[in-house]
């Protein structure tokens, strides 16, 4: 039965009863997409399959299931924003890819692969699961609230891994290929590299750079949010815009790499330095529109006026209160673009 839209905070839904053998032909045709990758990978494997094991004990037991939550896209295809890791267990038990073990009450299968079960078979592939839809018709920001709330378990994931889940497309794939920059995939991790990122933290930083280096019109404070809707628009980009992003982008990094070598994006004038992404939106906005000869040959008095700007009290007083909100951003720019004018303009 169809969930009309009451108002801008209902969501379009309808619920369904599959049973996991069209579930998993879904999966095969892709018409029902997993995305393990922004799910934090599969979990139930940490420690052998008891877990994934008990799960299908469960089905034959016929425990009732939790609902799973997929999200309808343009094509009538769905992906799943909730129950992934179950759905990936029943995938993988249907492939052969583990054997049952330290199972509770269906002793006699311990060790038994799904190809092994015999009459059990059956069993598994009519289990149904209860499937609630969320239609296209739904808002994306409404879409992004499910998914959040859904997700805010054990588990739960970054606001670049529900844009990611959300928004695949060019765009996304272009995040993920400059993400691999190692000056980005090395921000704050320091000479050791030693911390690892997991929660795609790389592509939201490359993503910051694009949706921040413009005119902030229609920011209204709230970073996550201005994000969202910033991949949102630009979701499917066309491919010459995705050259034109790439190129910019590097061109970008290479500047600031140029003119700061291994302090770039960090305040040297602190005792324990640093990178900041503070200082990588101020820097990459700064530099983008300016020639990379004219900022290498003032390197070093660019590097002085920095360090100037990092001391003053203006400076670091936008920085410590409210430092995402429209009016600091600006503040800084403004303080930064006059110091760099002071160098650049005898050119």
């Amino acid at each position: 039965m169809n969930s009309p839209i009451a108002s801008n905070r209902s969501l379009d839904l309808y619920p369904i009863d599959y049973p996991f053998e069209t579930l998993i032909a879904r999966i095969k045709k892709n018409k029902l997409k997993l995305n393990p990758d922004f799910q934090r990978k599969y979990k139930w494997d940490k420690e052998g399959w008891q877990r994934a094991s008990r799960f299908i004990e469960s089905c034959l037991m016929r425990i009732p299931l939790p609902s799973c939550y997929f999200a309808e896209d343009q094509e009538g295809n769905h992906y799943v924003i909730d129950g992934v890791q179950r759905l990936t267990t029943v995938h993988r038990f249907f492939a052969d890819e583990f054997p049952l073990e330290e199972l509770t009450e269906f002793k006699n299968l311990e060790g038994k692969y799904f190809s092994q079960l015999g009459d059990y078979q059956s069993e598994l592939e009519n289990t149904t699961i209860r499937c609630i839809i969320l239609r296209k018709t739904n808002p994306q920001y409404l879409v992004r609230e499910i998914f959040s709330r859904l997700n805010q378990g054990a588990v739960q994931l970054s606001s670049q891994e529900i844009r990611h889940a959300l928004y695949g497309g060019p765009f996304d794939d272009l995040l993920t290929e400059l993400a691999e920059r190692d000056e980005i995939k090395k921000f704050k991790l320091g000479k050791s590299g030693q911390s690892k990122k997991d929660s795609l933290e790389a592509e939201e930083q490359v993503l910051r750079y694009f949706a921040l280096r413009d005119s902030l019109d229609v920011y209204q404070g709230r970073l996550s949010k201005y994000l969202d809707e910033y991949m949102e628009r630009n979701q499917n980009i066309s491919e010459q815009k995705i050259n034109e992003f790439r190129e910019e982008f590097h061109q970008t990094l290479d500047k600031c790499v140029a003119v700061f070598g291994d302090t770039v994006f960090v305040n040297t004038t602190k005792e324990r330095t640093r990178q900041s992404l503070i200082y990588y939106d101020l820097l990459m906005h700064s530099f983008r529109n300016r020639s990379k000869e004219s900022l290498t040959s003032k390197k070093n008095v660019i590097q002085s006026k920095f360090q100037e700007l990092c001391q003053e009290p203006e400076f670091r007083s936008s920085i410590n209160s409210g430092s995402q909100n429209k009016n600091s951003i600006l503040r800084r720019r403004k303080m930064w673009e006059e110091k760099l004018e002071e160098v650049c303009s005898d050119e």
